[in-house]
């Protein structure tokens, strides 16, 4: 689970990204466009039926990768063992220890087998006041996460005199390439350094605290923005677009090491869970309280950036304020685990 994190938080930002910032030369030989547009000429001319849009660009791109999917699936099926202790034992017909008999003629009490308590149910895992503390700092961390892989892209598109920007499309692709060369590095180098160092709860908590700095980063980027591009005055200012950079630098970087949560999540996960036979449960739990987040984060931030830039409310530094809450909710939450 922490290798799908950390590659889901990277290869995002190296591959779909970065895509923007290639030359035309060479973003025309993808292979994802290559899915959606394979030999135009060819399904137009001979496959007349495929001129429906739920085949074109859709279909071919969504059925190779639900195919790569269905691969998995199947190798994992058939080539990876059994690793729980119960099962294995009660694949190979073993004889527990304790009612095999040591001494060659001598009266041996008999062993009462006691049956092992079936493993917790997903409501007695929930009312366990340590894994519902640990699953709510895991709903704002996936919460604040996808919030700002959705609303960074928007904040660096829009207009400066709106609040935003005013990047193109190439930059914002180098922005998220060099998102992505930042998480390689922090979830092979300094993870495992500064988790050795402090160990997993203080740095989950220090990672927590970095989200409402972020937020608050955005509203201050975005004013040098502004004043950068010579919307608040009548011509631009050079230590404003300095500092408009600098903050952009910090966004990026404070980005990636806040998202070093994930792995510390993964870990209390583990730390809470009652017993091995509820671990996969317990995981399972996490897995569906981050996908609620999941599903809920983008919508949100989405329309309420929309609905501050729109109508200028706070001068479009609303959504900055509302997640900055919000991220301090998710730092309150790390701070009670214990």
């Amino acid at each position: 689970m922490v290798c799908w994190l950390c590659a889901g938080s990277n290869h995002w930002g190296l591959s779909s990204p970065s895509s923007r910032a290639l030359p035309d030369r060479i973003r025309r030989f993808q292979f994802p466009r290559a899915l959606c547009e394979p030999c135009p000429a060819l399904v137009s001319s001979r496959y007349t039926s495929l001129r429906v849009q739920y085949f074109r660009p859709f279909f071919l791109p969504c059925f190779v990768s639900s195919s790569i999917t269905l691969c998995s699936i199947v190798v994992a099926l058939v080539f990876l063992e059994e690793t729980l202790p119960s099962k294995i034992a009660a694949q190979h017909g073993k004889i527990p220890d304790a009612v095999q008999g040591s001494d060659y003629g001598a009266i041996v009490q008999p062993t009462r087998i006691i049956k092992a308590a079936p493993p917790p149910t997903a409501m007695e895992l929930v009312a366990n006041p340590k894994i519902r503390s640990v699953l709510t700092a895991g709903f704002f961390l996936w919460f604040l996460s996808i919030s700002w892989d959705t609303v960074f892209v928007l904040f660096a598109y829009t207009p400066a005199a709106l609040g935003g920007l005013q990047r193109t499309p190439a930059e914002i692709g180098i922005f998220l390439a060099t998102l992505g060369g930042l998480g390689i590095f922090m979830a092979l180098v300094a993870f495992p350094i500064l988790q050795h160092r402090f160990g997993t709860l203080a740095l989950y908590r220090a990672c927590m605290s970095l989200w409402p700095i972020m937020f608050m980063l955005f509203s201050a980027t975005s004013l040098f923005a502004r004043q950068a591009l010579g919307t608040l005055s009548n011509t631009g200012s050079h230590t404003a677009l300095a500092c408009m950079w600098i903050g952009v630098s910090l966004i990026l970087l404070t980005d990636r090491v806040a998202t070093m949560a994930y792995a510390t999540n993964v870990m209390a996960v583990k730390a809470v869970a009652p017993s091995r036979s509820s671990l996969g449960a317990t995981f399972g739990l996490s897995m569906s309280v981050g996908c609620c987040a999941w599903s809920i984060a983008p919508a949100f931030v989405s329309s309420l950036f929309a609905l501050s830039i729109n109508h200028q409310i706070l001068g479009g530094q609303f959504v900055w304020l509302v997640m900055f809450c919000i991220a301090l909710g998710g730092y309150i939450a790390v701070r009670r685990l214990r």
